[in-house]
C-alpha cells in the first residue's frame, strides 16, 4: 500500500515539478486540447495550400493594361490621386505629368484586366481603364506584351471588353456565380496595384448589394476587405474555388489608399454586360417605367402591409410606359419579380435593366391589401433619362415645412415641369427632421393621403383632418422624379 501510494504521487509531480530531477519545467496539456490544436493547424495548412493553388491557377489570367490617349489643352484631365475627392477614388493610376495641359500631349494610365476567353483573346476590365484610349498594350505574367483593341464599353456599369491581337497560349479565368456568395466568405484580389504585377491579397466578403456608391449608374457591388489599391481596377476577385466572382472597381477612402473597403462588380452582372458588348458592341437595357423606392415602417403601416420588408413601393408611373400599359399604379408594392422575392429597389432596377428588351416581366404586387399579378412587356431604354430612378424614402414633420401655392413665378424659379400640379415646399427648417431626411426647397407636394392637393390652404385643411398618431402619406415631385414620404402625425 505504501509503495502504491508513493507511486500515485510520483507521476503528477514528475510532470509538474520535474525541475526536482534537474529537468526543465514542462506544461501538461489535456489530450483533447492537443487534438484540437492539431486539427486547427491542419485546417490552416489546408487553407494556405488552397490560397497557393488559387494564386498559381488564376494569376496567369490577370493582365496589366497600359493605355495612352491624346489630351488637348481644352480636354478635361483625369484627376490626379492627390486631388481626388475624400470618399471615393478609382484605380486608374497616376496620369503622366509630362506635358499635361499642353496641346496634343499624351496621357498614360495603368490598370488590370481578366482574360475570359483564351481562344479569342477577350479581356474583361473597367471602362475607366480604357476610356478614350488611342493605344492599349497588355502585359501578361510571362512578360509577353500584346496590343489590344476595344470591342465595347459600357460607362453605365463601368465595364469594358478588349481583345488581344495575335495572342496565343493564353490562360483564362473561370467565371463563377456571384449570387451564391455569402458574407464572411474568403476571397482573393489579384491585380497590379501601383504597377506591382501579379499582386495577390486575401480577405473576406464584407457585404453584398452595395449601391449608391457613386461610381456607376448601375451598382450592385460586392464589398470586400481584401487589400486593393490604385492599379487594381479591372482585376479579379475570386472565391476559394478559384472562380472569378467580381471585377475590382473602386475603394472608399479618405487617404487616397487602402482603408479596408473595396468594391467589385458581381460576376453575374459583368457576364451579362460582357456578352452584350461582344455580340453587339453595346448594352441594350430594358425599362419598366416606374419610380421606385424602399418602404419604411410608416409607409408599410399606411399601406396596410405586415412589414417594411414586404417589397418596394411604386411612387410614380412614366406616362406611356410598359408599367402604365400593364396596369401598374402608384402606391402598388412590388413583392416579387419573375417569382423571386423583391426587397431591394436597386437590385430590382438592375434586374429590369439587364432583361432582354421585348421580354415579359412577371410582377407580383400588393394593392389595397390584395395580391395581383401583372405581366408588362419591357421596352428598350433609349437613354439614361428614360430609366426610372431610385428615389430615397424620407420622413417629414409638418412644423418643419412651409408650403406655398405653385404660382407661375415659383414654377419658373424651381423649374417645375408644366404637367406637375400641387403645392411647393418654399422653406425647410435646416435643423428639423425634414431637412435631415432630405426634403428640399422646390419639392412639389402633389397628394396627401392619396388625395390631390392644388393649394396651400387645401393641404393645410387635409392635414388638420388627420388624427394624431395616424400616418400622413405625401406624394412629391422633384424635377422629373417622383417619391412618396410617410410619417406619423405627432
Amino acid at each position: 500500500m505504501q509503495s502504491r501510494f508513493k507511486r500515485s504521487l510520483v507521476l503528477p509531480l514528475t510532470v509538474a515539478l520535474s525541475f526536482a530531477s534537474g529537468m526543465a519545467l514542462t506544461e501538461w496539456r489535456h489530450p483533447q486540447a492537443v487534438q484540437a490544436q492539431n486539427s486547427s493547424v491542419k485546417t490552416l495548412s489546408q487553407l494556405n495550400d488552397d490560397f497557393i493553388e488559387i494564386s498559381e491557377r488564376v494569376t496567369p489570367a490577370v493582365v496589366s493594361i497600359a493605355m495612352t490617349k491624346r489630351v488637348s489643352r481644352q480636354q478635361p484631365q483625369r484627376l490626379d490621386p492627390q486631388n481626388m475627392p475624400d470618399e471615393f477614388f478609382d484605380f486608374f493610376g497616376v496620369p503622366n505629368p509630362q506635358g499635361q495641359g499642353q496641346p496634343d500631349s499624351r496621357q498614360q494610365g495603368v490598370g488590370s484586366g481578366v482574360i475570359v476567353d483564351a481562344e479569342k483573346g477577350y479581356v474583361l476590365t473597367n471602362n475607366h481603364v480604357v476610356e478614350d484610349a488611342d493605344e492599349i498594350k497588355v502585359t501578361l505574367t510571362d512578360r509577353r506584351v500584346f496590343k489590344a483593341k476595344v470591342l465595347g464599353t459600357d460607362p453605365r456599369s463601368d465595364l469594358a471588353v478588349i481583345q488581344l491581337l495575335n495572342a496565343k497560349n493564353l490562360k483564362q479565368a473561370t467565371i463563377g456565380d456571384s449570387t451564391s456568395l455569402d458574407v464572411g466568405e474568403w476571397v482573393l484580389a489579384i491585380g497590379n496595384p501601383f504597377g506591382l504585377d501579379s499582386t495577390v491579397t486575401a480577405g473576406i466578403i464584407s457585404a453584398k448589394g452595395r449601391a449608391n456608391v457613386g461610381v456607376a449608374d448601375f451598382e450592385d457591388f460586392i464589398q470586400t476587405d481584401a487589400a486593393i489599391n490604385p492599379g487594381n481596377s479591372g482585376g479579379a476577385l475570386v472565391n476559394i474555388k478559384g472562380e472569378l466572382i467580381g471585377i475590382n472597381t473602386a475603394i472608399a477612402t479618405r487617404s487616397r489608399g487602402y482603408m479596408g473597403i473595396g468594391f467589385a462588380i458581381p460576376s453575374n452582372m459583368a457576364r451579362q454586360v460582357m456578352d452584350s458588348l461582344i455580340a453587339k458592341g453595346k448594352v441594350s437595357r430594358s425599362q419598366l417605367g416606374v419610380y421606385i423606392q424602399e418602404l419604411d415602417a410608416s409607409m408599410a403601416q399606411s399601406l396596410k402591409l405586415e412589414s417594411s420588408n414586404a417589397g418596394i413601393l411604386v411612387s410614380g408611373i412614366v406616362p406611356g410606359s410598359p408599367a402604365e400599359k400593364a396596369g401598374v399604379k402608384k402606391y402598388d408594392v412590388i413583392t416579387a419579380l419573375n417569382g423571386k422575392r423583391v426587397t431591394d429597389a436597386n437590385q430590382f432596377r438592375n434586374q429590369i435593366a439587364l432583361s432582354v428588351p421585348g421580354s415579359q416581366a412577371n410582377l407580383t404586387l400588393m394593392r389595397n391589401g390584395k395580391q395581383i399579378e401583372l405581366k408588362p412587356t419591357l421596352t428598350e431604354a433609349e437613354s439614361a433619362a428614360t430609366n426610372a430612378q431610385n428615389m430615397p424614402a424620407d420622413s417629414i414633420q409638418q412644423d418643419d415645412l412651409a408650403v406655398q401655392d405653385l404660382t407661375p413665378t415659383l414654377r419658373q424659379r424651381y423649374q417645375v415641369l408644366p404637367d406637375t400640379q400641387g403645392v411647393i415646399v418654399a422653406e425647410v427648417n435646416p435643423n428639423g427632421i425634414a431637412s435631415e431626411k432630405g426634403i428640399r426647397r422646390g419639392d412639389v407636394i402633389t397628394e396627401i393621403n392619396r388625395q390631390p392637393v392644388r393649394s396651400a390652404a387645401a393641404f393645410q385643411n387635409a392635414y388638420k383632418q388627420i388624427p394624431k398618431g395616424e400616418v400622413v402619406l405625401l406624394a412629391l415631385r422633384r424635377g422629373s422624379g417622383s417619391l412618396v414620404v410617410a410619417y406619423e402625425k405627432p
